[in-house]
């Protein structure tokens, strides 16, 4: 499993953190995203709070894939964005029923694997190794 997840580690959070960083749309054009990505009414109302959640989440997405090529960002970005998307998709599964929920369901599938590939990274290699620190270890570096 850890030359698993040494293989795809890189490719893994480029795809999925640029998937991610695609809901800054919320931030730049509010308006279209709603309607047209997640698939919801755009309330005027609710802007500041629609562009704010589109930039957290825009950036949590550009900061995973830096955290695909710099190991020492990779333990906080981890931990926030499995919490992060832990959380979301609880939200896209208890409100699973209503029709807002619908245009959820593609980020939402998407987080859970970004949740279980970071257990299994965190399982491998608990909370204080690094790949580096890894291989070192085992006379590879």
């Amino acid at each position: 499993m850890k030359s698993f997840i040494e293989r795809t580690f890189r490719p893994f959070f480029i795809l999925t953190g640029a998937g991610t960083a695609l809901a800054a749309g919320d931030a730049l054009w509010p308006q279209w995203a709603l309607k047209n990505v997640q698939k919801i009414s755009f309330v005027p109302d609710y802007t500041i709070i629609v562009q704010h959640w589109g930039a957290m989440v825009g950036l949590m997405g550009v900061f995973m894939i830096v955290a695909a090529f710099r190991e020492e960002w990779r333990k906080p970005i981890l931990i926030y964005s499995a919490i992060e998307k832990a959380f979301m998709v609880y939200l896209v599964l208890t409100n699973n029923a209503w029709p807002y929920a619908q245009g959820f369901f593609i980020p939402a599938t998407m987080d859970a694997t970004v949740v279980l590939y970071t257990i299994v990274y965190f399982y491998i290699y608990g909370f204080n190794t690094s790949f580096a620190a890894d291989k070192a270890h085992r006379g590879e570096a």
